[in-house]
């Protein structure tokens, strides 16, 4: 398959984070979720908009005080089906729905620290 720009493992991150959601996520919720900075996470979106396989809009509604507006980004029906295919033939597998998804460990320093609650 030809994608027209390079699929990387954090790319592919940013994918699965939208198939996980059933939402629309607005940038630091795609970051959050791909387990990757903001600052790798734009030019990703970035370059899905463009290939037309993300649509985005801004919040209509006025931001709490303090907090600057944020931009919404949603898979297009091709950028779907674009996103499942790759993930599949990359990954082997589609992620888990976030709604089915065990909570994640927390990172420290790069190493895995407990489990919250588990301890």
């Amino acid at each position: 398959m030809r994608t027209p720009f390079r699929i990387t493992s954090a790319t592919l991150d940013v994918l699965e984070a939208f198939l996980a959601s059933r939402e629309e996520l607005h940038g630091f919720a795609v970051a959050k979720a791909a387990g990757k900075p903001t600052g790798s996470i734009y030019p990703i979106l970035g370059r899905l908009e463009q290939a037309g396989w993300l649509d985005s809009h801004w919040e209509a509604e006025n931001p709490t005080e303090g907090r600057p507006r944020r931009r919404f980004y949603f898979l297009t029906p091709t950028g779907a089906q674009e996103a499942r295919t790759i993930v599949i033939e990359r990954r082997g597998q589609l992620p888990t729905p976030a709604a089915a998804q065990p909570p994640r460990p927390k990172l420290a320093f790069g190493f895995l620290t407990r489990w919250a609650g588990a301890w």
